[in-house]
């Protein structure tokens, strides 16, 4: 009797670990892109871009965010968001830039799902150099996806966000016209 007690414990236990292991696995995604990009007058390339997402942000990130806000200002918000890594946006080519993407929300929808990822304004096209204005100070990308993990999306280089009851991050508003991406595929 207490063998198959031990067995079976131990075989739980043993389940709980691959599977516990097995969702860590799952919850990274990496997306895939194409987006027209301006280069120099009267020319447009096409850009490939790599987007990886490790996690989501949960409840309590954001509700930690809306609390630093609140009571120690935007330069602490601002630390913490910054340190927030939720994935890497990558252009590719775009010589060794990397991204640090600081929030990303997976949002249900009737066809599939939105997810927005959110991060610190910062140039990612480097034949490019906008001008900027202080009030927006953040880039958004926005991926809607299908069920397959096929759709479209833009991305918002300069943005607004705002923090909402409901604890997520949503954008607030934009101050140049967003870059379509097209070829937006889950490739893993």
């Amino acid at each position: 009797m207490k063998k198959r007690i031990i067995s079976g414990l131990s075989i739980w236990i043993f389940m709980v670990v691959i599977l516990s292991s097995s969702t860590a696995i799952l919850e990274t995604e990496e997306f895939t892109a194409r987006v027209l990009s301006g280069g120099m007058q009267y020319t447009e390339s096409v850009k490939k871009i790599k987007i990886t997402i490790d996690s989501y942000l949960t409840d309590e990130e954001v509700l930690n965010l809306i609390g630093l806000m609140s009571q120690q200002g935007y330069q602490a918000f601002m630390d913490a968001f910054r340190a927030l890594n939720k994935g890497i946006f990558f252009p590719i080519g775009g010589r060794g830039i990397k991204i640090i993407i600081h929030g990303a929300h997976s949002i249900p929808t009737e066809k599939g799902r939105q997810i927005l990822l959110f991060t610190s304004r910062q140039s990612w096209d480097v034949e490019m150099n906008p001008r900027t204005d202080s009030r927006f100070g953040f880039m958004v990308v926005e991926l809607n996806v299908d069920n397959k993990g096929k759709g479209t999306g833009k991305i918002y280089e300069q943005a607004s966000i705002q923090l909402t009851p409901q604890r997520t991050i949503v954008m607030d508003g934009y101050n140049s016209p967003p870059k379509q991406l097209w070829d937006v595929r889950l490739s893993k």
